[in-house]
């Protein structure tokens, strides 16, 4: 059964092989995400005691994403690269556009774009609140571009295999699951974080829960309990028990993405964020620290791509980057037009400076007479 498989996020490749005919929830990876139910959807139907709950809906928009003035006052990697003036450049240089531009290629924009997205994850984990990523777009097209990452192993009737997520999708996509760990692992306490991620749970899988107020409030008294609830309550459930109280490397075997959860679960569970992935130690610290802190390692690694990104650009545009072909025309016009002037002065200069000369030869000649 996939919660009682995501409560540590320990055997995923397990939850595949059952015989419940549920998609299996994701693992922490960013490799196969999933997708959150997208605003205003219809064809998905809750549980009537989880009708109550209303996800988290998109306020962001491209033209209007911004960061908190902290993390906007960084330094950047490079002169231009700070976050205030990444952002400031967004539509120009990179980022969302109609391809007019001569911007930074778009597997490079979206690596920026991934560093945004695990940003916001970062302050959410902080907060221990997935709200954090309404603020980012909760649409994948503009101006009849698309952009977004492909979703895989969705868990939503909703979203089929292969569509784009959101921006904002794709940053509930690595905390919801993130933070319903730490909910488990006590590192959390606001039983809305284990309401926020049965909501991204399919229907057939929502279904399986009697209660889900007291489903969380077993899960938030440590695995133990979380065993034996399941076990009285959704016996279909208790045969992952195994996978769920193990916590060994020796029940992962060497299956990465099971690897990747036991390490998160380490980290939020004793309190030590090295002990977490790479992908998620930022994101562990600023859980364990509940600070945003931790979080700026991300900003700082997307000065430093960004500016290559940005080098580059400029070695391959001429120098024109961020410009529209108009606008390298209008550049180029006015470089001519004053190349030009500065090429009349200089003859006008050359004119002046040999008839100054000439009349002090002559006077010079007078006096040697």
């Amino acid at each position: 059964m996939i919660l009682a498989a995501a409560l540590i996020g320990l055997k995923y490749f397990a939850a595949k092989k059952q015989a419940l005919d549920v998609s299996p929830a994701p693992g922490i990876s960013v490799e196969q995400p999933g997708v959150a139910l997208p605003a205003g959807s219809t064809d998905y139907v809750q549980p009537s005691s989880l009708v109550s709950y209303t996800p988290a809906q998109a306020t962001g928009s491209y033209e209007m994403m911004a960061l908190p003035a902290a993390a906007l006052d960084l330094k950047g990697a490079c002169e231009g690269g700070s976050p205030k003036e990444i952002m400031d450049n967004h539509g120009k240089t990179w980022g969302y556009s109609t391809g007019r531009r001569n911007a930074i290629e778009p597997l490079k924009t979206q690596d920026i774009y991934n560093h945004l997205w695990d940003y916001y994850s970062c302050t959410a984990a902080s907060r221990h609140d997935a709200t954090v990523c309404s603020e980012l777009p909760g649409e994948n097209v503009k101006d009849a571009v698309k952009f977004g990452v492909p979703a895989f192993n969705t868990r939503k009737e909703s979203v089929k295999p292969g569509s784009l997520m959101a921006p904002m999708d794709q940053c509930r996509e690595k905390i919801v699951t993130f933070l319903f760990r730490a909910y488990v692992a006590g590192r959390a306490k606001d039983q809305q974080v284990c309401m926020d991620y049965l909501s991204e749970q399919a229907a057939e899988a929502q279904a399986m829960i009697p209660n889900p107020a007291e489903f969380c409030t077993a899960m938030g008294q440590g695995t133990d309990k979380a065993a034996a609830y399941l076990k009285e309550k959704i016996p279909r459930a208790y045969p992952l028990t195994e996978q769920i109280t193990a916590m060994s490397k020796k029940s992962c075997g060497s299956e990465p993405e099971c690897l990747a959860s036991l390490g998160v679960w380490e980290g939020l569970s004793t309190g030590n964020a090295a002990k977490c992935p790479d992908a998620f130690k930022p994101h562990c610290a600023a859980a364990i620290q509940k600070s945003p802190s931790p979080c700026s390692a991300i900003l700082a690694d997307m000065s430093k791509k960004y500016c290559a990104y940005y080098k580059d650009l400029v070695k391959l545009g001429g120098g024109y980057a961020g410009t529209t072909p108009e606008e390298v025309k209008e550049a180029l016009a006015a470089a001519a037009k004053k190349k030009a002037e500065e090429e009349q002065i200089r003859k006008q200069d050359e004119t002046a400076t040999k008839q100054i000369n000439e009349k002090v030869r002559k006077l010079m000649g007078k006096k040697g007479e």
